[in-house]
């Protein structure tokens, strides 16, 4: 009788763990495409009998996580990269407009104009008409650069706030972290939700910068910035704040950092993510364009050059062709101290009349049209105007460096793309639910509960005849 009921306690414990078995393989089948899941096993193990003869006597199930953890650090570190590149591009491509080497462009274009229109004038020297054709170019001259110097602005602004809100998003994700650590640390264990959240809030943090995970007490987390700064270390969180580069020296603001819990300056810990890409652009691409109000670099540089140069050449001429000569005013002005920049203040001299424009290069010898010629033949002229550069030319390298700097964004990106995709097929393999594979295991799990019921009601009914016997 004994016999009998000890195996009527196997099969009883047998069907829990068939049923609990089979819970596991629908939760799996639920959570597939859940963001962060890891495929979960139950594994069947044997259970001794409590009366220390070292018989088994029945089944139970444990649930083992799959995760596989060099895979999830592998799409992690791919991640971070894929975040950086496409941060690149979405924070160039409005550069690209700016620096547009098409004749249709506002740059090349009035530049193109301003010395066609000296080229024109050095014709007529005293011609009214052509001489107002150049104060009317240099006023479009100007108004290009002042476009172009809003725009730069206006780029400096959203990338200053996409910086503003990659960060707030890194401390939402590791406060996310935190909050999971709490939760293991009072319970004493994870669960596969709990698992699922933590490692997607994990991948989403690896997309903003590159940070390393470490195993914690338990089963809690370390995360940590650039392998070195904690942004979770147990129940502790330490966000990140962006800050301004006190001891930035470029001429204008200041380069931003950013900055951790305790103040300390961690930016070079930042090599990869979103944030990286948005600080490559801030701190680097921009103040070289001139972008930022920098009144050095790029885009200053260029504006700068041209109105001194031209404003040079006209106060070495004279308005009038013969004694006594008189000197030419400059055409444009500018404000070295903009906070702008030199370009955001580019503009035509407000007192300058078309008869002040000093055509004439009083020599020796006399040249009537002499300072119009040289004004007309400045672009092209032999030794360039900057860095050995016509000023058309400068602006195209320019246009170049943002140009390749985008091309190259893009096809990192495009290749980082395809690294990610091989990750997460790799990770897919190695942790991730197969519905064929389910689909087999709940059948063979259904077919095992079946078995067992059979022989509960096998031994309940020689229970049941024996018991009648005995009466």
């Amino acid at each position: 009788m004994g016999n009998l009921f000890t195996a009527l306690n196997s099969a009883g414990q047998a069907l829990q763990a068939f049923q609990a078995a089979i819970d596991v393989t629908q939760s799996n089948v639920t959570n597939a495409n859940s963001p962060g899941y890891a495929n979960q096993v139950a594994v069947m193990q044997s259970s001794d009998d409590a009366s220390g003869t070292g018989q088994s006597v029945g089944v139970t199930e444990q649930t083992v996580d799959s995760r596989n953890q060099y895979a999830e650090t592998a799409v992690q570190q791919q991640v971070s990269l894929l975040g950086e590149y496409q941060q690149l591009q979405t924070s160039l491509a409005p550069l690209q407009t700016v620096f547009d080497v098409s004749s249709s462009s506002a740059i090349p274009s009035a530049l193109n104009q301003l010395f066609q229109s000296f080229s024109n004038w050095s014709t007529q020297p005293n011609d009214a008409t052509a001489q107002a054709s150049v104060i009317s170019a240099a006023q479009q001259t100007g108004a290009a650069f002042q476009q172009a110097a809003a725009q730069l602005a206006t780029i400096t602004s959203s990338t200053d706030a996409s910086m503003q809100s990659t960060v707030a998003q890194i401390n939402q994700d590791a406060a996310q972290i935190q909050q999971y650590n709490e939760q293991v640390s009072s319970v004493g264990s994870s669960n596969p939700g709990l698992q699922a959240q933590l490692y997607s809030a994990l991948q989403d943090l690896s997309s903003q910068a590159d940070v390393q995970v470490l195993p914690g007490n338990g089963e809690t987390v370390t995360v940590l910035l650039g392998g070195q700064t904690p942004l979770v270390i147990g129940n502790q969180l330490n966000t990140l704040q962006v800050a301004n580069d006190p001891s930035s020296t470029q001429n204008g603001p200041p380069n931003v950092e950013i900055l951790d819990s305790t103040g300390a300056d961690v930016t070079n810990l930042v090599t990869s993510g979103s944030l990286y890409g948005l600080l490559t652009v801030r701190n680097n691409i921009l103040p070289s364009l001139g972008g930022g109000g920098t009144q050095v670099g790029g885009l200053n540089t260029l504006a700068q050059s041209l109105a001194a140069t031209v404003n040079n050449l006209l106060a070495q001429g004279s308005t009038t062709s013969s004694p006594p000569y008189q000197a030419g005013q400059p055409l444009f002005t500018y404000n070295p101290a903009s906070p702008g920049g030199v370009a955001a203040s580019l503009s035509v001299n407000s007192a300058i009349t078309p008869s002040q424009l000093a055509a004439t290069d009083p020599g020796p010898p006399t040249v009537s049209n002499g300072i119009a010629l040289q004004l007309a033949g400045l672009d092209s002229a032999q030794g360039g105007q900057i860095n050995g550069l016509g000023f058309t030319q400068y602006f195209g390298t320019l246009s170049a460096s943002v140009g390749n700097a985008a091309n190259n964004a893009n096809t990192s990106a495009t290749a980082q793309a395809q690294l990610v995709t091989q990750a997460e097929n790799l990770r897919q393999q190695l942790s991730g639910v197969s519905i064929d594979e389910q689909a087999i295991n709940l059948v063979q799990l259904q077919s095992s509960y079946q078995a067992v019921s059979r022989v509960v009601n096998i031994v309940d009914q020689l229970t049941q005849s024996l018991m009648n016997m005995v009466q």
